[in-house]
């Protein structure tokens, strides 16, 4: 295994890492093109995928219960 091999192991091991201590992953279903929409919606603010469905959540949930579901409150971070 060259360097390069070595150093991108050693990065991913870190990300793991982080991952397991500090992110939950939700999956759900959607009916046929919903996700096509949701990508078109996202690059019409120019966010992510992920980033428009996160922000997207937490400005429900911070309307519905008054706490933003991430970050400080008053948005996503």
């Amino acid at each position: 295994m060259d360097d390069s091999n070595k150093a991108k192991r050693k990065r991913w091991a870190a990300q793991d890492k982080y991952d397991k201590e500090n992110v939950e992953t939700i999956s759900f279903k959607t009916k046929k093109g919903a996700r096509n929409r949701i990508k078109a919606a996202a690059t019409a603010t120019n966010q992510s995928t992920n980033g428009f469905i996160r922000s997207t959540l937490n400005a429900a949930v911070e309307a519905a219960t008054g706490v933003p579901m991430e970050g400080e409150p008053g948005g996503a971070q």
